[in-house]
């Protein structure tokens, strides 16, 4: 499943940084500073899969050497603040292949300088080790403009600011279309987004996807500082720890009631015409009343003699036992409206027919105690089925996350490594200690990596597709059962009957197969 990540990072040199370094490090060349004649010389770096500079048609030869591209671009900048130079970070999809990866980055490279007319040295990274996931390319840009004779005007618009936070998004939203593009050309289906969590999770509310919705709405937890992290590695107990924590368990928790709270706020499956809650209640001469009338002169009434009665059932207890059932049934044709019963592959006829006639059916069955039961049953029976179904998805959205968390610790090591790629102010010790704890992070990131992705292998899809299969034939049989106990006249009718031997016939039932594989 393909990652998005995208930053924009600009190199000051106010703040120590040089475009010559910065364009050593990427491209794993030599590259000398006319400005200060320090040799940049990083021609041992591991990891460079390809670097080249693209411009505007119109640029001069020299432009296309990094050597005299990167040293007059510090001779141009005679400010003791100038930005030298701007990168653009971008991840790349580890479902690609080398060449597939190269035409991405050469396309995205492309729509940049063609937009902003300067020049781009598109540099491939590969992971930091062999199995690693992130792959990913430095795009590293001049600040100026290029004309037919070299460098010109700045490009200003990147500067910040309003004008400034709409080009990063309009960068932000063409590398995910590029990248998608890409996707689909390689027959991947695997896409990226680069809007936000919120935006994502609106999007799918608005497409009826409810599922996704709730996992692109968990809360994020709270990010650690620099103090913070210094001491939970001396060991110490964080009160930021334990808030994690209860924020991990709460999005936990969320997830089997979102859904459910989010359908109860309209009838998504519809009642026939005359057959509502109130005409079922004429039917049966019980009035809209929630609690039983006062009998007169203090006795007291028929109905609270039933209910003292009555068993230890809540449903039993309740001073309307009917409306009870009437919740139960609603809420099982709720849930079974969702989405997860569109991915059961059966055709599942009785339940079908057994919820769409929900209102003729507790009109008529709903004062027998053991129907009742029986529909209290039929919920938890589809309430089960539809977490055997989901259970696989959740656990791909661990791997997904799994996977980011990996890509980001990669990168974090990644930048440590180009802004720091030697000791330089720092001790050779203290230098060593901060990268490998950052070397730490990517194997202890790659290792719950390791334990998500076996936890979706086709052992685990198996397991998954014969738990949800079993509970589907349940399910089935339990809905037969009381069809045939609990019959109404509108079973009979030839568009009932004609709309069930219509549907399609199937036994089974597969919980959604990895990367797009259908399991029978």
């Amino acid at each position: 499943m393909a990652i998005y990540h995208t930053r924009v990072k600009t190199f000051s040199r106010a703040q120590g940084h040089s475009s010559t370094a910065a364009a050593a490090y990427r491209a794993g060349m030599l590259i000398v500073d006319p400005r200060t004649g320090v040799r940049h010389d990083y021609r041992r770096r591991r990891g460079v899969v390809q670097s080249r500079v693209l411009a505007p048609a119109d640029a001069p030869e020299w432009i296309f050497d990094p050597n005299e591209l990167w040293g007059n671009t510090e001779v141009r900048e005679a400010r003791r603040d100038s930005t030298v130079c701007r990168e653009f970070e971008v991840s790349l999809p580890h479902e690609l292949d080398d060449d597939q990866r190269s035409e991405l980055t050469s396309a995205i490279a492309r729509e940049l300088v063609d937009r902003y007319r300067f020049v781009v040295q598109a540099s491939i990274h590969s992971p930091q080790t062999p199995d690693g996931l992130n792959h990913h390319a430095h795009l590293l840009a001049t600040t100026r403009r290029i004309g037919p004779d070299g460098l010109d005007a700045k490009t200003r618009e990147l500067d910040g600011g309003p004008s400034g936070r709409g080009e990063v998004e309009w960068v932000r939203e063409m590398v995910a279309k590029t990248i998608n593009a890409h996707l689909a050309a390689a027959r991947i289906e695997s896409r990226v987004d680069h809007r936000s969590l919120k935006d994502q999770a609106e999007d799918a509310l608005e497409r009826g996807d409810l599922a996704a919705a709730m996992v692109l709405t968990r809360e994020p937890k709270r990010h650690l500082s620099r103090d913070a992290m210094a001491l939970k590695r001396k060991g110490a107990e964080l009160d930021i720890d334990r808030i994690n924590a209860d924020i991990d368990q709460d999005n936990e928790d969320s997830w089997q009631s979102a859904i459910a709270q989010i359908a109860s706020e309209s009838r998504l499956l519809p009642i026939s015409k005359g057959h509502d809650e109130e005409q079922a209640r004429k039917d049966r001469g019980v009035g809209k009343r929630s609690t039983p009338a006062a009998a007169p002169d203090g006795e007291a009434s028929q109905t609270d003699r039933n209910l003292r009665l009555a068993g230890p059932h809540p449903d039993e207890t309740s001073p309307n036992r009917e409306a009870a059932a009437l919740a139960a049934f609603t809420e099982a044709a709720r849930l079974w409206a969702e989405d997860f019963a569109t991915k059961v592959n059966a055709s599942f006829k009785a339940t079908t027919q057994l919820l769409r006639l929900q209102a003729d059916r507790l009109a008529t069955h709903v004062h027998a105690a053991v129907f009742r039961a029986d529909v209290r049953e039929l919920l938890k029976l589809v309430k089960k089925l539809r977490q055997d179904v989901v259970r696989f998805s959740r656990r791909l959205k661990v791997e997904e996350r799994a996977q980011i968390s990996l890509a980001d610790a990669e990168f974090s090591l990644e930048r440590f490594d180009s802004d720091q790629p030697q000791p330089g102010l720092l001790k050779r010790s203290e230098w060593g200690r901060r990268r490998a704890r950052r070397l730490r992070a990517v194997q202890v990131c790659r290792e719950a990596y390791r334990l998500a992705h076996d936890a979706t292998g086709p052992e685990a899809q198996n397991e998954y597709n014969a738990r949800a299969m079993k509970t589907a034939q349940e399910l089935e049989a339990w809905s037969q059962s009381m069809l045939t106990r609990y019959p109404v006249e509108p079973d009979r009718e030839p568009k009932d009957i004609e709309a069930v031997s219509n549907a399609p016939d199937a036994n089974s039932v597969s919980v959604p197969a990895k990367r797009g594989v259908r399991l029978n």
